[in-house]
């Protein structure tokens, strides 16, 4: 199969078995461009932003058994709130590698101030120029929040997944596997990639050279999870619903 994988280190434990595969075609990108080789048939299998899942429900075949989750932090998705500018700001530059971080960014802020604020898909290499100018409110997105720097007086940095379970409770659901119908995929190929992964993450970890080995280890082992809960779906059907209402899908 040609499969498209998330570049991104907090897609590695899922996607290490596929990779390994020398009977698979790996396509490494952002979930973003992945779902749009997908729909395009130029992929069979990718692993999305999980609200493309809903928003293509009627074209994509979506595995459940694995995915990228977090319940209590996810480190690698961040909202830089300006200290010293008006909350909830009229514009968020984002980054533009995940929609389903796109939407709950929106979802959250309004949340808390009941106004949905307008997004800008924008370059992570000026956003961070406009984080160490302290201009602007911001949402970074996988490698780039993880490698992010600011400046604690200038922005108040929140994880998304920490931001979700304080308000509902539940944990959430980033990435999903799919697939274009008619095809179907046995969830068992996804569980046997995710356990390969798991079984060689010293190995994953070994190959990640720009940030601390402690904190690759806790990122990977702790704070993300790979298989999905009820307390995930539950947040993702939630998740759905409020985007519904928002008219975000």
């Amino acid at each position: 199969m040609k499969i498209g994988i998330v570049k991104h280190l907090n897609a590695r434990p899922l996607t290490w078995g596929f990779e390994k595969d020398t009977n698979h075609e790996i396509v490494p990108d952002n979930p973003a461009v992945l779902k749009d080789l997908l729909l395009n048939g130029e992929i069979d299998l990718g692993l999305i932003s999980s609200i493309e899942c809903i928003r293509n429900r009627q074209i994509l075949n979506t595995y459940y058994a694995t995915g990228v989750c977090a319940r209590d932090k996810v480190r690698s998705i961040l909202f830089f709130k300006n200290r010293k500018e008006e909350f909830p700001p009229g514009i968020i530059l984002t980054d533009s590698g995940s929609k389903t971080s796109v939407a709950l960014v929106r979802v959250l802020i309004h949340e808390e101030s009941g106004i949905v604020p307008e997004v800008k898909p924008t370059d992570s290499k000026i956003i961070q120029d406009q984080i160490a100018k302290g201009i602007g409110s911001h949402m970074l997105f996988g490698d780039n929040a993880l490698l992010a720097k600011w400046d604690s007086n200038l922005y108040e940095v929140k994880d998304l997944a920490q931001w979700w379970n304080g308000i509902t409770g539940l944990g959430f659901i980033f990435a999903l596997w799919a697939s274009k119908k008619p095809l179907e995929v046995e969830n068992s190929a996804f569980i046997q990639s995710l356990e390969y992964g798991i079984s060689h993450i010293e190995e994953i970890i070994s190959h990640e050279l720009r940030l601390q080995e402690t904190v690759v280890r806790e990122y990977l082992t702790k704070e993300l999870h790979y298989k999905v809960t009820e307390e995930d779906r539950k947040g993702f059907l939630l998740f759905g619903e409020k985007c519904k209402t928002l008219n975000l899908l």
